[in-house]
């Protein structure tokens, strides 16, 4: 296999910023049973070492308000200054993130974005909502009448898959291959620290969802229609030319970067309440409080632990000094349970009344797609604890997802 090896930052600065080499405190994302439970971790590290120089040379920024501080003052980019991304795979090259709206900055971030939000917009969720009722009463049905279901397969990933591939235009046939590809591709954004066969199935997989959607969008561009990728041709036509190539890359990035997320938000969402049965009972008395369950579980267990973003300047942190190209990953796992910014923050409580939480991100590159994703969730979440209302919740097993983020793959029930 092709290897290269990359200078990605000032390594040198960074270890003298830290005062020694870095050290993950106990706490490896890329450890195999990281997901099992890692908050006691997470909650030592971020006390412990709140400004954390990892040893792949990345910084943990593991406090709430330094987080914020980060998104709203520093002087940042996604990409390094000269210009590799400081995750992706340099031999992931087809179906990558590297071209899709996420990775960029300034005015071709701001000119990409502004081409999908005229595609996917408050529209889009409204023209969506009745499917996703119609949807979700299928499943509860189906549910119901079996004695269960499997809150991952049955519910939580067939709600976003539908709707993506409705909004995409794509046959529902091909709605399984989606399934599998897009949980592989998230590892993408993280690839270079991942082992060799990670890397080698995600290139794979890029290479099959860019042969699929290079020919959608060719398709598409002969015979518009009013699907999101004919949105993102028009879109695009509007402000010059756009190669095809490109603009694949866009919808592949809608797709992994939303639908998995989705299923985390939806699936994480129904185990929170499952595991807390008070709060589940609160909710039924007043399901109005769906918007805040939904905050709570985003805060409590999200689906995305940290995001990345580049220093192209040194910036003051925590007492630290960090270098022009130190590369940050803001925590957001610890950041939502940091207990100087939320009360109990280990506690799962529907009724938490301060809640901004960073699940979203923020700043320009603030989730294009959150209005999406809370809608699908609001009505499954509803649903699903509404029509179980009268039963006893049985939780089977979990499995975990190959995805990179913090998603099941099996989460079955049973009800009595």
């Amino acid at each position: 296999m092709e290897s290269v090896k990359l200078d990605y930052t000032a390594y040198d600065e960074n270890i003298v910023a830290n005062g020694g080499p870095g050290d993950w405190k106990g706490i490896n994302p890329f450890d195999p049973d990281y997901r099992i439970d890692p908050y006691p971790g997470i909650n030592a590290l971020r006390e412990a070492d709140p400004i954390n120089l990892t040893p792949v040379n990345t910084w943990r920024i593991n406090r709430f308000d330094d987080i914020q501080n980060i998104l709203r003052n520093a002087k940042t980019s996604q990409t390094l200054s000269s210009g590799l991304s400081p995750g992706f795979d340099p031999l992931d090259r087809r179906g990558s993130f590297l071209e899709f709206v996420l990775n960029k900055d300034g005015d071709e971030h701001a000119r990409l974005r502004k081409i999908i939000v005229r595609s996917m917009n408050m529209k889009t969720v409204r023209a969506m909502e009745g499917a996703v009722i119609e949807t979700v009463k299928e499943v509860m049905d189906k549910a119901l009448a079996d004695g269960g279901l499997d809150i991952i397969k049955d519910l939580a990933m067939v709600v976003p898959s539908r709707m993506v591939c409705t909004i995409m235009g794509i046959p529902e046939e091909d709605r399984e291959m989606f399934d599998r590809l897009t949980a592989i591709r998230t590892n993408g954004f993280f690839a270079r620290f991942l082992p060799p066969e990670v890397q080698e199935q995600l290139r794979q997989a890029g290479n099959d969802i860019a042969d699929y959607f290079e020919k959608l969008v060719a398709t598409r561009r002969k015979n518009l229609g009013e699907d999101l990728v004919s949105q993102l041709i028009i879109s695009a036509d509007q402000d010059g030319v756009i190669p095809d190539e490109q603009l694949a890359v866009q919808a592949i990035g809608i797709i992994v970067a939303g639908y998995e997320t989705t299923i985390g938000l939806i699936g994480n969402g129904c185990r929170s309440l499952i595991e807390h049965p008070d709060q589940l009972a609160l909710f039924r008395q007043d399901t109005s409080r769906v918007n805040a369950v939904i905050d709570e579980g985003l805060r409590y267990d999200a689906p995305i632990h940290f995001i990345w973003r580049v220093l192209t300047e040194p910036f003051e942190i925590g007492g630290k000094l960090l270098p022009k190209d130190a590369v940050l990953w803001l925590h957001i796992a610890a950041g939502n349970h940091d207990p100087m910014r939320f009360e109990n923050p280990d506690t799962f409580n529907i009724l938490r009344e301060r809640n901004a939480n960073v699940s979203f991100g923020g700043g320009a590159h603030f989730c294009l797609g959150n209005q999406l994703a809370r809608m699908e969730a609001r009505h499954a979440l509803t649903e699903f604890s509404e029509r179980t209302k009268h039963l006893k919740i049985n939780a089977g097993g979990i499995v975990w997802s190959p995805s990179f983020f913090r998603v099941m793959g099996n989460y079955p029930v049973t009800f009595s």
